[in-house]
């Protein structure tokens, strides 16, 4: 196995930043869409009258910088690991929509979150062996 770095170049730190930047991008991008909507424009339905939002274009740099990051935790940690660990995005999105933006969240989905956290338990324990063998 490849010597991890530490400290900030940490890539089980990198992967937490990873998720932190696609809850960024993903509430940026709700709120310029919500902010640009316009159904009696005649290009709205492609969404690009988005593109007129500051924060459609914060959240592009957002998405830009996490695919950095993301091919930074892939050089370290197997994707097999990164990839399930990282949805735990399925469960800070609609949470934070709902605390932030005010969205309701149906039983039946605050139940899929928790089907959600469940399966992030059982991922984190093959991962903490690996973090212990490197």
């Amino acid at each position: 196995m490849r010597d991890q770095p530490s400290g900030f170049f940490n890539p089980w730190f990198q992967l937490a930043l990873n998720v932190l930047c696609v809850l960024a991008y993903e509430l940026l991008l709700k709120a310029g869409a919500t902010a640009t909507a316009d159904l009696s424009k005649s290009w709205s339905w492609t969404g690009i009258t988005g593109l007129a939002s500051p924060l459609i274009w914060l959240a592009i740099l957002f998405i830009v910088l996490d695919l950095m990051i993301w091919l930074y935790v892939l050089k370290y940690i197997p994707l097999s690991i990164a990839f399930p660990l990282s949805r735990v995005v399925d469960v800070l999105v609609p949470i934070s929509c709902w605390l932030i933006l005010k969205e309701g969240i149906s039983p039946l989905r605050w139940f899929g979150i928790a089907l959600v956290i469940v399966g992030l338990a059982i991922v984190a324990r093959p991962a903490a062996r690996l973090e212990e063998r490197l």
